[in-house]
């Protein structure tokens, strides 16, 4: 393992490596506060088409990081591209952490990325200096739980929770006080975090050692789905209704009549079918298949009535027998850019919700099974998805023990699979704690 960076010598980052993106800077202000590394970052955020630079939940992080750690910083304003943040030498014994934190940010940026920038932080030093029992640590913030390019609320309860549990970090709780949506009517919504910080420990920095290489995926056990769609009526005799009159499902009769019991059934059904098709490596197929056997149990986690054309989301999250959850979800104006309005597209209801659906299925059928890469792989994809990958990147550098783990070719993951998420995390591991993949 290569020596990591002398304590007290500036490192340099340039934002625009790899996926050049704000979770760069998230992770890169995490990790200087818990190692006391003093960091430049320039051209933050320089590969975003549009507006760059720091954002208001960069700022939000950074301020609380900054103020409880008694860092110095300078360009720490809205649109700035470069920033110099500077933990003070005694940072360890300087710590100023409350048991009750509060953020409010100024618009509905996402409460999921403020987080993602405070967690380690916090799992390092919520316990104080005390030689007490640390107690938990409740973080309340204010702003965007359903926000583009960004995990929402859903996805942090049902799949992120119980994935950091699986891997053996410490307790983690997540509780809706509001919702928050980018887009339609100004919204702000609430997320208070539970967190049961570690002990101090000099350690590895007191993380756990977290080597995603001994778990394996899994086959599925079971899938949920949670919708949130408006409870806007539907015509009679649309396209969709008399897909469903042709549908083979365990009620030929039903008729959806909202939005929200469309995308309900339609997703349900998708996945019926889609999943019949799955290798038995993925799903195991019933001893005797009937063309209306159900491989694995399909359920309706939430389903939730919005109050606006735009607040539509749709979270589709698999269990495997080996105890991760696998998740893809889609969300109106999300990340394939928004839904109706371009050349050739209809705009109604009906059509929006199908494209939701559509996309989502299909992107979950994807995260499960990737023909192109399973045939030509010499490893095995990773045990959690691919959004899901780039989030415990920071954890295995943390807890990498100076004995690295050796695993054989079928044994690792495939490199592969990984986002360009993945891959700048671990970049940004490397040059701030000198980690060896």
């Amino acid at each position: 393992m290569p020596s990591s960076p002398s304590r007290r010598e500036r490192i340099h980052l340039d934002g625009r490596t790899l996926e050049g993106g704000g979770q760069l800077v998230r992770i890169a202000l995490a990790l200087s506060t818990i190692t006391g590394q003093p960091i430049t970052i320039d051209h933050i955020r320089g590969n975003r088409t549009g507006k760059k630079g720091l954002k208001a939940s960069h700022l939000a992080a950074i301020k609380y990081l900054a103020d409880v750690s008694g860092s110095a910083v300078s360009g720490a304003e809205v649109g700035s591209s470069s920033l110099t943040y500077r933990p003070p030498p005694d940072a360890e014994t300087r710590v100023r952490q409350n048991q009750e934190i509060n953020l409010h940010l100024p618009t509905a940026g996402s409460i999921s990325l403020v987080f993602q920038a405070l967690y380690p932080y916090l799992l390092h030093t919520g316990g104080g200096l005390s030689d007490e029992e640390p107690q938990p640590v409740r973080v309340t913030i204010t702003g965007g739980t359903n926000v583009s390019f960004s995990p929402s609320y859903d996805y942090i309860s049902q799949v992120l929770v119980p994935n950091f549990a699986r891997v053996g970090l410490p307790p983690l709780a997540v509780h809706l006080e509001k919702r928050g949506w980018a887009t339609g009517p100004f919204s702000l919504g609430k997320v208070t975090f539970i967190i049961d910080p570690m002990d101090r420990k000099p350690e590895s920095h007191g993380f756990p050692r977290v080597d995603l290489n001994k778990y394996r995926r899994g086959k599925i056990t079971q899938v949920d789905i949670t919708v949130l769609a408006p409870d806007t009526l539907l015509f009679r005799g649309s396209h969709a209704d008399r897909d469903q009159e042709n549908s083979q499902t365990a009620n030929h009769t039903y008729q959806p009549t909202t939005v929200r019991r469309l995308i309900e059934y339609e997703t349900i059904r998708m996945l019926r079918t889609r999943l019949r098709r799955m290798p038995s490596s993925i799903v195991d197929p019933p001893a005797r298949p009937d063309e209306n056997d159900e491989l694995v149990p399909i359920k309706l986690h939430t389903s939730e009535r919005t109050h606006h054309r735009s607040h539509i989301y749709i979270l589709i999250v698999a269990h495997t027998s080996n105890g991760f959850k696998l998740g893809r979800d889609a969300l109106f104006g999300g990340q394939a850019g928004k839904i109706g309005g371009r050349r050739g597209r209809p705009t109604d209801d009906t059509s929006i919700a199908m494209e939701l659906v559509e996309r989502c299925v299909d992107d979950f059928v994807h995260e499960l099974y990737d023909p192109g890469r399973r045939s030509t792989s010499e490893g095995r994809p990773p045990c959690v998805d691919e959004h899901m990958r780039d989030q415990l990147v920071i954890f295995e550098a943390l807890g990498m023990s100076k004995s690295k783990c050796e695993a054989d070719d079928e044994g690792k993951e495939d490199r592969r699979y990984y986002s360009l998420h993945t891959q700048t995390a671990r970049w940004v591991c490397e040059q701030m704690l000198g980690v060896e993949w």
